[in-house]
């Protein structure tokens, strides 16, 4: 599957906000009525769209990785039983089969992966984030780095291993890879920033 964005998609993918991402996906002039055009608005509507308060924008994909990220931080006695939580969750996020079976709509599904990989990775830049010492002492900022890539890694990478969920998860790694990558220039790999600070422990 090709990475490459639409020059007009790229403000939508790059706001986080929800309210601002509405107004660039509205303001997208290539509409073109295709299948991956749907699924777009499809994916916005079951992410940020709370039917009962509609004028509150919610983010399901922020709170779908956290929970990602918990199962590997709480196995629990037996692991693999956590795989139907996580199929439940990937399904949720996808909708349905329209990524699997066409490789446009897989594209929208991997954009819309990295925006929520980048909307969590910019809520770990707040000092109140990783907090220490029951809550009360404020991380400093290479703390902050190291457990944002422990949790992007977990919620990815470890999320899948875990569960024996590779191939279903894999758009879902490579997203989290690839935008982490992005805004973490320096770094080689998701994986190889984690085997680092792993080793480190």
């Amino acid at each position: 599957m090709a990475n490459e964005l639409h020059p007009l998609l790229e403000p939508y993918y790059t706001e986080t906000e929800p309210d601002l991402r509405k107004n660039k996906l509205d303001a997208y002039s290539e509409d073109t009525g295709t299948k991956a055009d749907q699924y777009r608005k499809d994916l916005y509507a079951a992410r940020h769209v709370d039917k009962k308060h509609p004028e509150k924008p919610v983010d399901r994909f922020l709170f779908n990785l956290i929970s990602l990220a918990t199962i590997v931080k709480s196995p629990g006695l037996f692991p693999k039983f956590r795989k139907r939580e996580v199929l439940s969750i990937l399904s949720s996020m996808q909708l349905d089969e329209r990524p699997l079976q066409d490789p446009e709509c897989e594209s929208v599904l991997y954009w819309e992966y990295r925006n929520a990989v980048r909307r969590y990775i910019g809520t770990c830049d707040d000092p109140s984030y990783g907090r220490t010492l029951l809550g009360m002492k404020a991380s400093d900022a290479a703390g902050r780095r190291e457990k944002c890539c422990d949790d992007v890694w977990c919620f990815s990478y470890g999320v899948a291993a875990l569960v024996g969920l590779e191939k279903e998860m894999a758009t879902l790694c490579r997203a989290a890879n690839d935008e982490y990558c992005v805004l973490r220039p320096d770094v080689e790999s998701l994986e190889a920033e984690h085997k680092k600070y792993k080793k480190k422990r």
